[in-house]
């Protein structure tokens, strides 16, 4: 699968804007995003979520939703090198 090609910076806006849209992600954001070699799926990325506030309510549905966002768009764009 050929993945578009986006600029750290734009990746991680559009990553950020996935998960404020998805209302299943609760307070997740993104935390950090790691550019490396690409890996065995051919992605040359990693992203981190971590939570706004110290609400732990439904803290497994809300990881499992942003998960679930991030292996999509780690199978539809890798960062520009």
């Amino acid at each position: 699968m050929r993945r578009y090609v986006k600029s750290r910076s734009e990746l991680m806006a559009i990553l950020s804007q996935c998960l404020d849209n998805n209302p299943e992600c609760g307070e997740v954001e993104l935390h950090a995003m790691r550019v490396h070699q690409p890996d065995h799926t051919g992605c040359n990325w990693s992203a981190e979520v971590d939570f706004r506030q110290e609400t732990f309510t439904d803290l497994a549905q809300q990881m499992a939703a942003a998960r679930s966002i991030i292996v999509v768009m780690r199978e539809q764009y890798n960062v520009l090198q």
